[in-house]
């Protein structure tokens, strides 16, 4: 990861992920009602609320353990289970006093999320996809999910 103009940070990969300082969102940030729910992510675009970002990275943990799980509802239980999901959950209860809900799925589980095969964390850990997003030492999620940042794909 390196520094290449004020305030964005890149992989120097042929595909790259960087999240940039972008203007604050406001209330706009967070959706109204008590529920945040995931939109399986399948497109590479600017990710600029928390319901986005939040689902980015629940589909990434979703990519770790989708080609083993039996059905859609197995799958949803070893999310649910994962130590990264409960600190984003946890994260956007506190934060944000959201609840965390699942979409209704109905087809190949294969399909059900794309992540760049690039991007993806290979050792099933968050942290290393945070780490690819924010170039310090510090809180990882917390500056990810901050209104203000935007997560922003690329390919050279």
């Amino acid at each position: 990861m390196k520094k290449i103009r004020k305030d964005v940070f890149e992989t120097n990969s042929s595909s790259t992920h960087a999240l940039t300082l972008g203007r604050p969102l406001g209330k706009d940030y967070v959706s109204p009602g008590k529920y945040l729910k995931i939109k399986w992510f399948d497109e590479e675009e600017t990710l600029t609320t928390l319901e986005e970002k939040v689902s980015y990275l629940v589909s990434h943990i979703a990519s770790w353990y989708k080609w083993n799980a039996p059905s859609y509802e197995a799958l949803i239980e070893e999310i649910k289970d994962n130590w990264d999901f409960k600190r984003i959950e946890r994260f956007v209860k506190e934060n944000y006093n959201k609840e965390i809900v699942f979409p209704k799925y109905e087809g190949e589980l294969e399909d059900l999320t794309e992540i760049n095969h690039q991007l993806q964390s290979w050792n099933h850990r968050l942290d290393e996809v945070l780490e690819e997003l924010v170039d310090y030492e510090r809180d990882y999620l917390a500056e990810v999910l901050q209104d203000g940042q935007d997560i922003q794909f690329g390919r050279d």
